[in-house]
C-alpha cells in the first residue's frame, strides 16, 4: 500500500511588534471567544434544533469572529531548563466556518482550527506567526474550500494586525 503524497507550498507570516508579549496575548484573548465543547455537546444530546446549536456556537465567538479552542505554553519546559522564553500557541477558529469547508472536503479539517504562535522577542516586543490559510487549503483543489480559505486569510490578517498594532 503506497500512501498518496501531496506537496504544498505554504506561506508563513511573521509580524513583529513593539507591544509586549503580555499585551499581545491579553489582546488576543480579549478579541477571541472561547469554544465550550461541553455546552455544545449538551445541546446536541438534548436534541436541540440545529438553529439553537448554531446560535450557541455564534455566541462563543469574540469580536474578531474567532474563538480559542486551546492554548499551549511552548516556553514552559524551556524556562524549566533556565532559558527565558515566552511563547504561546493558540488554536483559533470557528466551527461553523470550518463546516463550510469540511462539507466540500473533509480533509480540510486537518487545519481547523488554525494555529497562531505569539512569542516574546529580544527587544521586549512580541512576534505573531501563522500559516496563511489559503496556502494550507489550496492542496484540496476545491473552489468551495478556497472561497472560505481566502475569507480566512483576510479575517486572520486583520486579527493579527490589530494584535500587533492596536485598533485599525
Amino acid at each position: 500500500m503506497n500512501p498518496e503524497v501531496t506537496v504544498n507550498r505554504v506561506e508563513h507570516v511573521r509580524v513583529s511588534t513593539d507591544r509586549s508579549f503580555a499585551e499581545v496575548v491579553g489582546s488576543l484573548e480579549r478579541a477571541t471567544g472561547v469554544f465550550d465543547r461541553d455546552q455544545v455537546k449538551q445541546r446536541i444530546d438534548a436534541g436541540a434544533p440545529l438553529s439553537a446549536i448554531h446560535e450557541l456556537i455564534e455566541s462563543m465567538a469574540g469580536e474578531s469572529g474567532f474563538m480559542r479552542f486551546a492554548a499551549w505554553d511552548h516556553g514552559v519546559f524551556l524556562r524549566l531548563m533556565g532559558k527565558k522564553v515566552e511563547a504561546v500557541r493558540f488554536a483559533i477558529g470557528h466551527p461553523l466556518i470550518a463546516s463550510r469547508m469540511t462539507r466540500h472536503r473533509i480533509s480540510s479539517g486537518l487545519y481547523a482550527p488554525l494555529s497562531v504562535l505569539v512569542s516574546g522577542n529580544e527587544g521586549g516586543g512580541a512576534t505573531l506567526e501563522y500559516d496563511r490559510p489559503s496556502t494550507l487549503f489550496q492542496q484540496f483543489d476545491d473552489a468551495g474550500v478556497m472561497e472560505v480559505a481566502r475569507d480566512l486569510d483576510d479575517k486572520l490578517a486583520a486579527l493579527i494586525h490589530r494584535m500587533a498594532f492596536g485598533k485599525q
